[in-house]
């Protein structure tokens, strides 16, 4: 592997610290990992769809679909027959660890089920889960659980569970590809951290990593223009126990490299959101989280469980919250650019912490009812 250079192509190898692969390769370069800690998944609408004209400007609805479709469609379909943890199902796990509920624990914390009753349930919405994965039947990979908390929300979406191999370039023929097959939702619980997650070493490469990704003009998500409709979904990060003020742009690779970026005046050309986690009281953020710092117009946070209550920790499990909240908002309004639905969430969330957007929280707090209630909060294109 080489050191970041002067090409793009030398720049792709660069990797990332949060848990599953910690340690640094030679000559500076490092490995992307996932988010997680384990403690136990345009223009506006075609003629054909309904018109409206409100304080959102022109719009159109999507076909609704029914609640009992959505639940039929809960514990990932046919995988809720694969083995998860010691249980011989996906759905023994379920009724052993959500005793007195019928819904795993990201439909409850969301509020999810209230959006099926009227119909919104992610159908034929298309939804990337960028991870790791393996076909060994089993409930058991971080892609797998990630996967699980987005049909958790969106039992309807179509879920593209595509394997990369945690490099830079991977991730970017990732993205490519999943553009190419209108997947314009993508779920990204991996990052890079200035601290390791687990040993709370620091890699004195990230200044100058993130230095060299600036000067040289680097976007995060490559160099290709991706559809309008896009939107990047990614966690956080877990490293905030070891990182001083826990501020992502501190923090965080990407959020270092646009921060930096957006100062010397460069302009996004995609829509991202990063995800921080709550304690599972809902009433803090997680020790372990990044905070929102000076990202608090891209920032929002969620609850962290995978599939009952404490049974995982990580902004991995925040992330696809939103990811599948984000798929139910464009089965509602599929005409809605990336920028748009990104506004949305944000702009929706349950402002928590000090009035407005702020350095802990950014938005606040995931509000599904009020996203897919939305009273002037877009503009039309």
């Amino acid at each position: 592997m080489n050191h970041m250079g002067t090409s793009w192509a030398q720049c792709r190898h660069w990797g990332l610290l949060v848990v599953l692969a910690i340690s640094l390769s030679a000559g500076g370069c490092k490995k992307f990992s996932q988010d997680v800690e384990t403690v136990a998944s345009s223009s506006f609408g075609s003629s054909d769809e309904e018109g409206h004209t409100d304080e959102l400007g022109s719009y159109y609805l999507g076909t609704p679909s029914n609640e009992a479709d959505a639940i039929a469609n809960l514990f990932l379909g046919a995988k809720s027959t694969y083995a998860y943890g010691t249980y011989d199902s996906l759905i023994d796990a379920h009724a052993a660890l959500n005793s007195g509920h019928d819904l795993p624990i990201a439909s409850r914390d969301t509020n999810a089920r209230s959006q099926w009753a009227l119909g919104w349930t992610g159908k034929n919405v298309k939804v990337g889960v960028l991870d790791e994965f393996d076909a060994n039947e089993i409930i058991d990979t971080h892609g797998d659980k990630v996967s699980l908390i987005v049909n958790s929300v969106a039992p309807e979406a179509q879920l593209t569970n595509y394997n990369f191999t945690l490099t830079q370039d991977a991730t970017e023929a990732a993205f490519q590809n999943l553009n190419s097959q209108e997947v314009f939702i993508i779920n990204n619980s991996w990052g890079a951290t200035r601290f390791s997650h687990l040993t709370g070493d620091e890699d004195t490469e990230f200044d100058a990593n993130v230095a060299n990704w600036v000067s040289l003009g680097y976007k995060i998500t490559g160099a290709i223009e991706y559809d309008s409709k896009m939107l990047f979904v990614f966690s956080a990060g877990n490293s905030g126990t070891y990182c001083p003020d826990k501020r992502i742009q501190e923090c965080s690779f990407y959020p270092a490299v646009l921060h930096r970026q957006r100062a010397l005046g460069t302009q996004d050309q995609e829509a991202y959101i990063w995800v921080g986690s709550l304690t599972d009281d809902g009433t803090a953020l997680a020790d372990y989280s990044h905070s929102a710092g000076d990202m608090g117009n891209d920032f929002i946070v969620a609850h962290d469980d995978v599939l009952a209550a404490n049974d995982g920790a990580g902004t991995s499990h925040a992330a696809p919250r939103v990811t599948g909240a984000a798929a139910l908002i464009r089965h509602k309004f599929p005409g809605l650019s990336g920028m748009q639905l990104k506004d949305l969430l944000l702009s929706t969330a349950e402002d928590i912490g000090e009035p407005g957007v702020d350095t802990i929280y950014g938005h606040g707090k995931l509000d599904l009812s009020n996203a897919l209630s939305p009273q002037g909060q877009l503009t039309a294109e």
